[in-house]
């Protein structure tokens, strides 16, 4: 079906197979509830078939980025503006008798000041911020006249749709406002915490992981959890920049409640290790987490801590055939939401390509 073959299996359907939007309807019908079932279904399969091995835990966390622009105050004064106005329009489309002035020609000759390359662009920057600030500010007072104006002789249905566009004018008047204050401490040279980094998406932050090749990466951070086999098994998201230490608590509780124990064995790299140790981890039995700077820790050099340490490597390459091979590289679902279902989509993909190897490999050998 998916691949456009006919039912009579002898040529091919020309006819559109399936809309895109059915996809996703489906995926937001499901939500992910629906997914951490379907996780579960998968996992229990293959703990059945004894594939997986629940004894040991590798954790490893890695950045996930949002499908946004690189966030400058000019680009976000500039779209913040161009949404609202989009929305008075929208009200005016409707019947309402709302007028906004759009300095869209203005604002253009802005933009393309601000990105012209040559002598004294930091000064042309300055000032075509600005510039761009003054236009979000005067959009922002049609705001009001906006959410005032009413309609009085309309259908149930299209109050409901004016009234959905007046609460998002709202949401989107108050992100701009937040733009504008933190382009203008910019602007003074001051620092400003819980930056927008994003008009559609808000909630994304940024995260250093330390990278030669990319200092910093805007979207959230995710815990993954594999066994010793490669299977993943366990995942967590989270939209602010969290210690590597701080996520791996949460992991082991969520291992211990999907399998109803504790695993014997944990693996993780140094930026997990903490002098603290927590109430999860006490009840392991070996932990191999190395510790930071030239000390060692005092189990380096035993069998254990050395062949854990050799197992850990595995999760890097799984990681990165979870961002080339299966989206993981950029997530384009919107929200919290979005997160997570692009990591669960991204993981059932893999754990279902490993287990058809396996199966594949049994098949040859038995051949």
């Amino acid at each position: 079906f998916f691949c456009g073959v006919h039912e009579d299996l002898n040529a091919w359907q020309s006819r559109k197979v399936l809309d895109a939007s059915t996809m996703t309807n489906f995926r937001k019908r499901i939500g992910t509830e629906g997914m951490r079932l379907i996780e579960e279904v998968l996992n229990s399969q293959l703990l059945a078939e004894k594939r997986i091995n629940t004894k040991t835990q590798i954790v490893d966390t890695t950045a996930m980025e949002k499908n946004i622009a690189y966030p400058t105050d000019s680009n976000l004064l500039d779209k913040g503006r161009k949404r609202i106005v989009s929305k008075i329009k929208k009200l005016q489309s409707l019947g309402l008798s709302v007028q906004a002035r759009s300095f869209a020609r203005l604002a253009r000759k802005q933009i393309l000041k601000i990105v012209k390359l040559g002598r004294g662009r930091k000064e042309r920057i300055i000032a075509g911020t600005t510039e761009l600030m003054k236009y979000a500010e005067q959009v922002i007072k049609t705001v009001p006249v906006a959410l005032k104006a009413i309609k009085r002789k309309t259908s149930e249905k299209t109050q409901k749709v004016i009234q959905q566009i007046k609460d998002s004018l709202v949401s989107d008047t108050e992100l701009l406002k937040k733009v504008i204050d933190q382009a203008t401490l910019r602007l003074a040279g001051q620092k400003c915490k819980e930056k927008i980094l994003s008009i559609h998406e808000p909630n994304v932050v940024v995260i250093a992981k330390g990278k030669r090749s990319k200092r910093y990466e805007f979207g959230s951070k995710v815990s993954l959890s594999i066994d010793n086999n490669g299977y993943i098994l366990g995942h967590q998201e989270y939209n602010h920049n969290i210690a590597d230490v701080n996520t791996l608590a949460p992991a082991i509780q969520d291992w211990q409640q999907t399998y109803g124990e504790y695993p014997d064995e944990l693996a993780a790299d140094r930026g997990y290790q903490s002098s603290n140790i927590t109430q999860e981890q006490a009840m392991i039995r070996q932990v191999a987490i190395p510790t930071r700077g030239k000390k060692k820790h005092p189990d380096a050099k035993k069998h254990y801590f050395r062949r854990l340490q050799r197992k850990r490597n595995c999760i890097e390459p799984i990681i990165g055939h979870l961002k080339t091979d299966h989206r993981m590289n950029k997530c384009r679902y919107s929200g919290r939401i979005g997160d997570i279902m692009n990591v669960s989509w991204a993981t059932i993909a893999w754990n279902q390509k490993k287990w058809a190897k396996d199966i594949l490999k049994e098949k040859q050998k038995a051949a």
